[in-house]
């Protein structure tokens, strides 16, 4: 099966859940990468010469990826519901 015939299988339930993994993918990623970019500050001291990083939707994006299938893993061992 395909991913875009194992998408239009699931319900309206299931999107749901699985949105929400994403988006707290989503915010976990963005919790990281400003703890990351204030520890560089701190690490630099606040210098007026350090680079100045930002958060890329790139960035953001592929590390809520990342996030969201660590979640999936975790959570669909714990509960058989989620699809």
């Amino acid at each position: 099966m395909t991913l875009g015939q194992w998408l239009n299988s699931l319900s309206v339930l299931d999107h749901i859940i699985l949105l929400i993994m994403f988006l707290a993918g989503v915010l976990l990623s963005r919790i990281s990468l400003n703890a990351l970019i204030k520890y560089y500050e701190e690490k630099t001291n606040y210098s007026e010469y350090r680079k100045q990083f930002r958060i890329t939707p790139f960035s953001l994006l592929s590390l809520g990826v990342l996030y969201f299938l660590i979640i999936y893993k975790v959570l669909s061992v714990l509960f058989p519901f989620i699809p």
